[in-house]
């Protein structure tokens, strides 16, 4: 009897520290390049692309904006080679945020990339790392009028419609406007909330794959 005791103790032990700790994550791929994130409030990098890819996938939407105030910025990179989660999730500022799904215009992309560049090449904790997306920009035109294409896809064949609506997938902290984006979208442009975090999202993409690529950076083009 003594012996139970202690046993349902301990699974109770076992439970609690699982509950404060949450989820551990075991998903790993090969990286064929170097991942980092240098750079992250004024220009696209590699670890970005990653999160922003892994967001838009879990949640099946058509673009990711993740914003350089969510990723941790390091001089330190992940070697190529094998990557975890655990990895990856180290560079998360906030790993407890839920990701919701918005439907917004065109019209409300342009705008928020706009937003995104308005002071390069100063450093902007709204700079956003996307997914699905091509956008080039000229950073000595005026501000407001900096960016001179955005094309869509992962291919970026197809150029973006004011007038379409589309699903972009970012946290709920920047669904509700955070960094000055209150001034684009609104509560009211949110389709579904989740409970999937960006650890749940990387997880989920890293169980689906087993490589990944990210030497190739040519989502956001500076205009020469």
């Amino acid at each position: 009897m003594g012996v139970k005791v202690k046993l349902v103790g301990f699974t109770a032990i076992v439970a609690a520290l699982t509950l404060i700790m949450g989820t551990a994550f075991a998903a790993t791929v090969t990286s064929k390049s170097q991942l980092g994130t240098s750079g992250v409030q004024k220009s696209e990098v590699s670890l970005g692309d990653l999160i922003a890819d892994a967001m838009r996938e879990a949640l099946d939407t058509d673009f990711a904006f993740v914003s350089a105030s969510e990723i941790k910025e390091r001089d330190a990179q992940i070697a190529a080679g094998t990557v975890s989660t655990e990895d990856v999730t180290a560079y998360v500022a906030f790993a407890d945020d839920p990701i919701v799904e918005m439907k917004l215009t065109g019209k409300q992309i342009r705008q928020a990339m706009e937003r995104s560049v308005f002071i390069y090449p100063k450093n902007n904790l709204g700079f956003l790392q996307i997914s699905g997306l091509r956008v080039t920009f000229d950073p000595n035109a005026p501000q407001e009028n900096r960016v001179k294409s955005i094309l869509v896809g992962d291919k970026g064949n197809k150029a973006l419609s004011d007038n379409e609506t589309y699903t972009v997938a970012m946290t709920s902290s920047m669904a509700n406007g955070a960094l000055g984006y209150w001034k684009i979208w609104t509560k009211e442009d949110k389709v579904r909330g989740t409970e999937l975090t960006i650890p749940d999202a990387i997880e989920q993409f890293f169980s689906s794959r087993n490589t990944i690529d990210y030497s190739n950076l040519n989502r956001i083009v500076v205009a020469e």
